[in-house]
C-alpha cells in the first residue's frame, strides 16, 4: 500500500470505531445502565475525582467521608447507595466513591470552578492527545524514525483501537497516568533523570497501572547509583511532598484511601482482577503470577547495568508492561495502554517474526473493525439484555497472551540473526578459508 492509502486507512478506522461507538455501544449501554439499571446519568470515570476535589479545596469536606461519597452518588444515581457486600455479586452497586490518593486533587485543583459538563466535553480531547503524544516518545524511545505518514497512521489506528477508545470515553485518568509514565521514559532515555522521577511520582495517582514499572526503575538505578540516583531522588522527593501536602489537606488520608480500596475490591470487583487470575482462578493464578514476578525481577537485576537508551532495557520495561497486564488488577481493557510500547516494538521489528505468527498478529488486531463494521450492517436490537454489542471487545483479554508470545519469537529470531552476524565476522570467514 502506498502512504496515502494507509493514512486514509487509520482515517476510515477512527470513523468506523466511533460510529459504532455512538450508534451502537452508547446507546446499549444507556438502555442498560439508565433505562433498565439503577443509574439516573453516565457520568464517567472523572465526575467522583472531580467531586472530591470541589469538596475538599472549597468546603474543606474529607474527599473519603461519607458526605461527599453521598454527593457522587446522587450525581449517578439520584440516591445514595445502601448496601450490603453480603448480597449477591449481581445485586451489588458500584459505589462511586473517591477512589484515587489524595494529591490526584492538585492535578484537578484548576478545574474546580469549570462546568463539568465543559469539562467533560474536553477530556476526551485533551487525553487523546496526550496519547497521540505518547505514540511519538515511544518511537523516540526506541530509536524509530519513521515517515511522518507512518506516525499519523499509527496515531490514528491507536486512537480507534477500543482500549483506547473505551479509555477516552470514559475520561479514564489512567491515561493521564500512561502518559506521564512514557514521558518518564523518555526522560530517562535522554539522561534527564530527575525530571523522570518527578514525572513517576505523579504518575502514581493510578498506583496499580505504575507500580511494577516503578520497580524496573528502581533496580536499573541500582545498576549504576553514583550515575542514577537522581531518579530514585527525584521520585522519592516529589512523593514524599506530594503525600504530606495531601496530609495537611486531609489527615490520615492514607488510612482513608486504603479503607476505600478494600470497599472498591467489593462494589468494583472487575477493577481488581487480574487476567491471570480471572482465567487460571485465584489458587493457580495466584501462583503463577507469584513465579512471573520473581523470574522478571531476576531477569531485571540482571540487566541492571543497562544503558538507558539501548535496546535490551526497552525490552525490559516492555516486558515489565506486558506482566502488569497479565498479573495485577487491570482487567478493564484501556489499560492496556500499557501494551503500547511493546506493541510499537513490534510493527518496527515486523520482518523478525515468522510468517505465520504475523498472520495470526493482523487477523487478531483487525477483529474489532470486521466486528464493528458487521454491526453498523446488522445492527443489533438496542434495548436488550443481551450482550452482542461488546463482540468487538470479546477477544481483548488475550491481547496481553499474544504480545508476550510475539515479544518471545522475535527475541528467538533476533538471537539467531546475531550468531548468524557472528559467524560472518572475519575469524568465521578465516575459519572457513582454513
Amino acid at each position: 500500500m502506498k502512504a496515502w492509502a494507509w493514512v486514509l486507512a487509520g482515517v476510515v478506522a477512527c470513523a468506523i470505531s466511533w460510529t459504532y461507538l455512538h450508534r451502537i455501544l452508547l446507546p446499549w449501554e444507556h438502555y442498560i445502565d439508565v433505562e433498565r439499571g439503577p443509574v439516573k446519568e453516565a457520568m464517567g470515570d472523572l465526575y467522583p475525582r472531580w467531586v472530591g476535589t470541589r469538596e475538599l479545596l472549597l468546603h474543606g469536606l474529607n474527599p473519603y467521608g461519607a458526605e461527599v461519597s453521598r454527593e457522587i452518588q446522587m450525581g449517578f444515581y439520584g440516591h445514595a447507595i445502601e448496601q450490603s457486600y453480603n448480597k449477591p455479586p449481581s445485586e451489588i452497586i458500584d459505589e462511586q466513591r473517591f477512589a484515587y490518593p489524595l494529591y490526584v486533587v492538585f492535578l484537578l485543583a484548576p478545574t474546580i470552578h469549570t462546568d463539568f459538563a465543559k469539562l467533560q466535553a474536553w477530556a476526551p480531547v485533551m487525553l487523546g492527545a496526550m496519547i497521540a503524544i505518547s505514540v511519538w516518545l515511544w518511537l523516540a524511545v526506541l530509536r524509530w524514525r519513521p515517515p511522518p505518514w507512518v506516525i499519523v497512521t499509527l496515531v490514528l489506528f491507536v486512537l480507534s483501537s477500543p482500549q483506547i477508545a473505551q479509555g477516552l470515553r470514559l475520561r479514564q485518568l489512567g491515561l493521564f497516568a500512561a502518559f506521564l509514565l512514557t514521558l518518564a521514559t523518555w526522560c530517562v532515555t535522554r539522561n534527564r533523570l530527575f525530571a523522570a522521577g518527578v514525572l513517576l511520582a505523579v504518575a502514581t495517582i493510578k498506583p496499580q497501572l505504575v507500580a511494577l514499572s516503578l520497580v524496573w526503575f528502581l533496580v536499573w538505578s541500582l545498576g549504576d547509583w553514583k550515575k542514577r540516583w537522581p531518579l530514585a531522588g527525584g521520585f522519592a522527593l516529589t512523593l514524599g511532598l506530594l503525600a504530606g501536602a495531601g496530609a495537611i489537606l486531609v489527615p490520615r488520608w492514607v488510612r482513608y484511601f486504603l479503607e476505600g480500596a478494600q470497599a472498591y475490591r467489593h462494589y468494583f470487583p472487575l477493577g481488581t482482577q487480574s487476567v491471570v487470575r480471572v482465567i487460571l482462578g485465584d489458587g493457580i493464578g495466584g501462583i503463577v503470577s507469584v513465579i512471573a514476578v520473581i523470574a522478571l525481577l531476576v531477569y531485571a537485576w540482571n540487566r541492571r547495568r543497562a544503558a538507558a537508551e539501548s535496546a535490551e532495557s526497552t525490552q525490559v520495561l516492555s516486558l515489565f508492561f506486558v506482566t502488569a497486564t497479565l498479573i495485577f488488577p487491570l482487567l478493564t481493557p484501556y489499560n492496556q495502554v500499557l501494551l503500547l510500547l511493546p506493541l510499537l516494538m513490534l510493527i518496527r521489528d515486523w520482518g523478525l517474526l515468522p510468517r505465520w505468527d504475523r498472520i495470526g498478529f493482523a487477523l487478531f488486531l483487525s477483529w474489532p473493525f470486521v466486528a464493528w463494521m458487521a454491526l453498523l450492517a446488522h445492527p443489533p436490537q438496542l434495548d436488550s439484555l443481551r450482550r452482542i454489542p461488546l463482540l468487538p471487545s470479546a477477544l481483548l483479554p488475550l491481547t496481553p497472551f499474544l504480545v508476550l508470545w510475539l515479544m518471545y519469537k522475535r527475541s528467538q529470531r533476533e538471537a539467531h540473526e546475531s550468531l548468524h552476524s557472528m559467524s560472518e565476522m572475519p575469524g568465521g570467514m578465516m575459519k572457513r578459508q582454513s
